[in-house]
């Protein structure tokens, strides 16, 4: 398989709620545009009532692959290094 064909899950747990929720997803948006090899999906807990996996109380978190990586504010370069290692 190709380096171009790596696809990294990112799923970020978050608040509508939540100001600091709100900010990472403002950040991660930014970031996420063109990545065509990301995966993004946007849990919000205040509007999604089917979502009940482990861990949903902590917002904002985010998590690659079915692990979570980080919660609370976000390093948005320790962020795409982790997605750059992931998908080398």
């Amino acid at each position: 398989m190709g380096k171009e064909n790596i696809k990294v899950d990112v799923m970020f747990l978050m608040r509508e709620s939540c100001y600091e929720c709100r900010e990472v997803l403002r950040i991660l948006s930014i970031y996420m545009k063109d990545k065509t090899h990301i995966n993004f999906t946007i849990i919000d807990l205040d509007n999604d009532n089917n979502y009940n996996k482990k861990h949903s109380s902590i917002t904002p978190s985010i998590w690659m692959n079915d692990k979570m990586w980080s919660a609370g504010k976000v390093d948005i370069n320790r962020f795409d290094e982790k997605i750059n290692e992931l998908i080398s």
